[in-house]
């Protein structure tokens, strides 16, 4: 149960808050002067919500006003994770927040593999689990192994709800080499100088969850900017003859393994355009059990687009089938891989 908060401290409260959104929010053309005239018009009102969950409502109400759908405010007697540590700077979209009907458990887990035409394998990644996804991206090697015989493959997004960093292992099985992928940039980081080239790289998964410390120390101590680089995992025999299936319900991860397929011209992108919710959020402890949830870090293409809010458009547009049980995006997909 969450106390009942004096005048005084709903507005240091409040205060913080702004400041957090000020700081860390991260379009570097947010316009503090805009942000500051929604505050104090709203001011009066949150300090006079009535209860700790009036409170919690206008206040995330007044962040989501300058973020995006996911943002909020919350306090951590609530049912949402509060990621910590490691998990707070690699937070992606949570998953099961951006597309929770697409992403309910089943039998098959995360990752589900099936041989639809002769050579054909089917690679479906419903999310990406946890900050770096180590877990999730040895299910992702041992479905691959699994489609051994197959010389072409579909890896179908649809429904993706994002997560963290494991997308990098679906990226670097597009391509044999170690290439660049995109990048994301904080606020401050956005209002300098920089240049992606100097970013600090994450560009290997570990095979180990004892390996995570070495990456806290890496990334534990510096701005939260990060460049992407594909693992080089070798050449497979269905490089050149993959296809991507997105939708739109693909949020996060999964508009930015078809962006970098798209951009590099390693896999031809089938389906509906995705949701356009790329945005990177973080998790920001305010006072009192509270936490903010904002928009904090950028992701643009290594090429520097910026596809939050219009998403990744199809090469091969396909409308979802009717019947139900007739899937025309994935029957399109095998026709354009077979092809290859």
């Amino acid at each position: 149960m969450v106390n009942q908060l004096s005048r005084v401290e709903r507005d240091a409260i409040i205060s913080k808050v702004i400041a957090t959104v000020e700081r860390k929010h991260f379009d570097p053309q947010f316009d503090k002067d805009r942000w500051r005239t929604v505050v104090e018009e709203r001011r009066a009102g949150m300090l006079d919500a009535g209860g700790a969950a009036g409170f919690d409502s206008v206040l995330s109400e007044l962040v989501r006003s300058v973020g995006t759908p996911d943002s909020g405010f919350f306090h951590e007697s609530s049912r949402r994770k509060v990621p910590k540590g490691l998990a707070a700077r690699f937070q992606y979209c949570q998953p099961n927040e951006c597309a929770p009907a697409y992403t309910q458990p089943s039998d098959a887990g995360d990752v589900m593999i099936s041989k639809v035409a002769d050579g054909v394998g089917w690679l479906k990644v419903t999310k990406f689990p946890g900050a770096v996804g180590v877990d999730i991206a040895k299910q992702i090697d041992r479905a691959v192994q699994e489609l051994n015989g197959c010389n072409r493959l579909i890896i179908d997004l649809r429904g993706n709800a994002g997560g963290g960093l494991a997308f990098l292992r679906v990226m670097s099985y597009l391509t044999p080499e170690r290439i660049p992928v995109g990048y994301s940039v904080t606020r401050a980081r956005a209002e300098t100088n920089y240049s992606k080239e100097t970013l600090a790289t994450f560009d290997r998964i570990p095979s180990q969850k004892a390996a995570l410390i070495l990456l806290a120390l890496k990334f534990g101590f510096r701005d939260d900017s990060v460049s992407i680089v594909t693992e080089g995992l070798g050449a497979k025999p269905f490089h050149g003859r993959t296809a991507l299936l997105v939708d739109q319900s693909t949020t996060g991860a999964g508009e930015r393994i078809a962006a970098f397929a798209q951009e590099r011209k390693l896999a031809p992108v089938v389906g509906g355009q995705t949701a356009g919710r790329l945005i990177c959020c973080s998790v920001y402890k305010i006072s009192h059990g509270y936490y903010v949830r904002i928009p904090a870090r950028a992701w643009y293409t290594w090429r520097g687009e910026l596809l939050e809010g219009r998403g990744v458009q199809p090469d091969c547009t396909v409308p979802d089938g009717q019947p139900a049980s007739q899937d025309v995006q994935l029957d399109r997909a095998v026709d354009i891989v077979q092809g290859l």
